[in-house]
């Protein structure tokens, strides 16, 4: 299944800044709360920050606001909470720690479009 328009602008954005590990998952009939969660890493605080300020813009662009954030103060785990989406934004140790990707492992992984390289302007 090809990635929407909405979870293209959350990847492109958090591919801006660098994130790593990013992992789209549909859990829809499997979790009542929400559809899809976005697992994305940064490498600090400060990265995890960047990343989750570039998503917040894209998707402000395309007229959505989170219900809810959380974790903004602290920076090593930033939650998101669109409804039906839901994206956290770790730090790896954070992430290996508290492993949602296994919780969720019923869930269907979403294939991410390639990543394409720079473009050598001159």
């Amino acid at each position: 299944m090809n990635l929407d328009a909405r979870l293209l602008g959350l990847v492109e954005a958090a591919r801006s800044k660098k994130a790593l590990d990013i992992h789209i998952l549909d859990v829809q009939g499997i979790a009542t709360f929400t559809d899809t969660f976005a697992f994305v890493s940064g490498t600090s605080d400060r990265h995890n920050r960047a990343v989750s300020d570039a998503i917040f813009e894209r998707l402000r662009l395309e007229g959505e606001r989170p219900f809810s954030t959380e974790g903004d103060q602290n920076g090593n785990w930033i939650l998101m909470d669109y409804g039906d989406l839901i994206v956290h934004v770790m730090d790896e140790e954070t992430r290996r720690h508290y492993n949602l990707e296994g919780l969720w492992d019923q869930g269907r992984t979403l294939e991410l479009p390639p990543e394409l390289p720079p473009s050598n302007l001159a």
